[in-house]
């Protein structure tokens, strides 16, 4: 019966922003913070995986899943002032397949963005152009492996590609990869997978390295999809090897508008990007969303 319940809902997700600190990440202060939500007029549609960084005249960008529940994800950019006003939002990105998590990466003074794109067979990366605000330049980085919510990090001379898979196992089986290059070739970890759990395998934005510690956000989907954020601390991380432990959980202020569930993290320097989850009665727009997707069937 509370299946059938949660049926009558829509699920929205939409992007928060506020000013903090990695501080206030580590010890949870977040939860007392109120977030500015990008507005989304249509119920049907969502924002999700945001990923931040700065434009060089110190506007913020942020990058993020642009879904649709009638079609599939895309990538767009939101560009805002440091006020966090003056709000554009643009497409940035439309293969045809779904595309989300658009995870960024940078290296040698370029800005990297590597989308989760598992339904085209592999895991591809663009160079992001700040004059035309687009990307360019696309590459392959590991091919024929349906790869979910990819992060990197640079650890020891090398580099660690984190993820999970498309497929039953999406939310609770991690893999790790490594290269000399950060963008390949990737050879899997020895003990792949490395980690099975509900709470707190799926990666939930880039690492955190703060006091020469760690973190690395995931996703605690033990009760639901999205509950809350888990920080993990890397104890080793080597070829042959992997330990990390749960330091805090990351949740929502009840008076946030979406404050159901978080599942993305991420920052620069002061500035704080989550997505935030709510519920919506609309039984009649569930049956709309259902009818649509029969008739992509036939």
């Amino acid at each position: 019966m509370k299946k059938l319940i949660d049926k009558l809902f829509i699920k929205q997700w939409s992007i928060g922003i506020t000013n903090a600190s990695i501080d206030d990440i580590i010890s949870n202060k977040i939860s007392k913070k109120s977030f500015t939500w990008l507005p989304i007029k249509d119920n049907t549609r969502f924002f999700a995986d945001p990923f931040v960084f700065k434009n060089p005249n110190g506007n913020i960008e942020i990058i993020f899943e642009d879904y649709s529940s009638y079609n599939y994800g895309k990538i767009s950019l939101a560009s805002l002032s440091p006020q966090f006003s003056n709000l554009s939002i643009k497409p940035l990105l439309d293969t045809g397949f779904h595309l989300s998590y658009p995870s960024v990466f940078l290296q040698n003074n370029k800005t990297y963005i590597i989308p989760e794109s598992s339904k085209e067979g592999g895991l591809h990366c663009y160079e992001f152009d700040f004059e035309t605000k687009s990307l360019i330049n696309k590459r392959t980085i590991i091919e024929n492996e349906p790869l979910l919510d990819s992060t990197i990090l640079f650890h020891n001379n090398k580099y660690w590609l984190f993820a999970t898979k498309r497929g039953s196992k999406s939310n609770s089986d991690l893999y790790i990869y490594h290269s000399d290059k950060w963008d390949g070739d990737y050879v899997a970890h020895k003990g792949n997978p490395v980690k099975t759990s509900l709470s707190g395998s799926r990666p939930a934005g880039n690492f955190i390295v703060h006091n020469n510690i760690i973190y690395r956000p995931t996703q605690n989907s033990a009760e639901y999809y999205g509950k809350s954020i888990i920080l993990q601390k890397i104890n080793h991380l080597s070829e042959e090897k992997f330990e990390e432990i749960a330091t805090t959980e990351l949740i929502l202020q009840k008076n946030n508008k979406f404050n159901f569930g978080i599942h993305t993290i991420n920052i620069t320097n002061d500035v704080i990007v989550v997505d935030g989850l709510r519920k919506i009665f609309s039984p009649f727009t569930q049956i709309k969303i259902f009818l649509n997707k029969a008739l992509k069937l036939i």
